[in-house]
């Protein structure tokens, strides 16, 4: 989708609608900008320069800088700057002359710090939801808006259901790759969760599952997990789905002492089932740059022995154990059932799953599961807003 009103480079391809720019002038170097809600913006010369998306300075197809930075004058300045008919921001540099236009929806974007709308995540508890989000196929087709909706709801929630699904054996797969690559791990690229009598993780058996992430064994855990129930004859077997990032913030508030724990010292994580020998260490709770929540792990049944010293053991069991009965507490867990032909995906980096036990004698009950990257679940949603 383009926006082709404003200005025919790529930097016109779909932007939200924003703010207009009022009026543009240069002071001592800096080009500023007076935003119609009356936010100013101060852009630096160099920033401009370098993100000039004419056919010159960027490539049209790929849309990669073709302007070399080292080309640029580190003391560029603008000879002139002017708001067009359409609203573009137009400046001219003073060192050769080279004219420069903005989509100002773009540029209200990226220098005003505005997050998109919906994207950051929104916290719940059993509160807020009797079940996953939930979205229909019709006629067990998934058009791109319904998939659209989908990833917006594991955006902000950290998951959602498809219903009304086939069973077939090559959906999950097929699903996956319409977000993006399948992330391969040691279970294999699609897996089949049923009990067996050798399976390499308890997920493998009908037991009950505590809450937990997969795969934190690894430096790089997966990303995004999908589920597709194909089989749901057995009696239990009921899902389970914790806000992992909502927990983390309760703890904060509530017990500071635990949460400087639990987001400071290192768990390690192993998996040593028959010739593989994984393990990673990391605190359950991992946070960014800015401080804010990035990731949980935690897989109780995979701890590998607590390397601390004797004085540290009795505050750090005692802050995986606050977090362990919130997360499987009925405040913070949702449960439901699988239905045959459902089909759930869910961040493994922010909701933690797990299941009731389930008894074979009774039926069968077979899921087949595959991971993806949370990146490609983000660059899906940009193609669908962004064009």
């Amino acid at each position: 989708m383009q926006d082709t009103n404003i200005i025919p480079t790529p930097d016109s391809r779909y932007w939200p609608p924003s703010e207009t720019i009022r009026s543009a002038k240069i002071r001592h170097k800096a080009i500023m900008l007076s935003w119609s809600n009356k936010q100013e913006s101060k852009l630096h010369p160099l920033w401009l320069r370098d993100n000039c998306c004419c056919e010159q300075c960027l490539n049209q197809v790929t849309r990669e800088h073709l302007l070399d930075l080292r080309d640029i004058p580190a003391d560029i300045e603008a000879a002139t700057v002017e708001v067009d008919v359409q609203g573009a921001l137009c400046v001219t540099w003073a060192d050769d002359q080279h004219s420069s236009r903005f989509n100002p929806a773009w540029l209200y974007a990226h220098s005003t710090h505005q997050p998109p709308e919906n994207s950051k995540p929104q916290l719940w508890s059993a509160a807020d939801f009797s079940e996953p989000p939930s979205f229909y196929a019709v006629h067990g087709e998934i058009s791109e808006q319904l998939l659209h909706e989908v990833l917006l709801s594991v955006r902000r929630y950290g998951f959602a259901r498809l219903r009304d699904l086939t069973t077939d054996l090559e959906l999950v797969e097929q699903f996956a790759q319409r977000i993006g690559p399948v992330r391969e791990t040691h279970f294999d690229r699609i897996f089949d969760v049923i009990s067996k009598p050798d399976g390499d993780s308890n997920a493998y058996t009908s037991h009950y599952l505590a809450a937990h992430t997969d795969i934190p064994t690894r430096e790089s855990p997966p990303g995004i997990q999908i589920l597709h129930c194909r089989i749901a004859d057995a009696q239990g077997g009921e899902s389970t789905m914790t806000d992992g990032f909502k927990v983390a913030k309760d703890i904060e508030q509530q017990f500071p002492e635990h949460y400087k724990t639990l987001t400071t010292t290192k768990w390690c994580y192993a998996n040593r089932a028959g010739p593989k020998d994984y393990r990673w260490e990391a605190p359950t709770i991992n946070l960014d740059d800015n401080g804010e929540l990035s990731e949980i792990r935690m897989l109780p049944f995979s701890r590998a022995p607590l390397q601390a010293s004797f004085d540290e053991i009795e505050a750090t069991y005692a802050a995986l154990r606050c977090y362990m009965e919130k997360a499987n507490s009925a405040e913070y867990q949702v449960s439901f059932p699988f239905k045959a032909g459902d089909l759930i995906i869910f961040d493994n980096r922010r909701i933690l799953h797990g299941r009731g036990e389930f008894y074979p004698q009774t039926g069968n009950r077979a899921l087949r599961g595959t991971y993806i990257e949370r990146d490609d679940v983000l660059s899906k949603i940009r193609q669908y807003e962004h064009g």
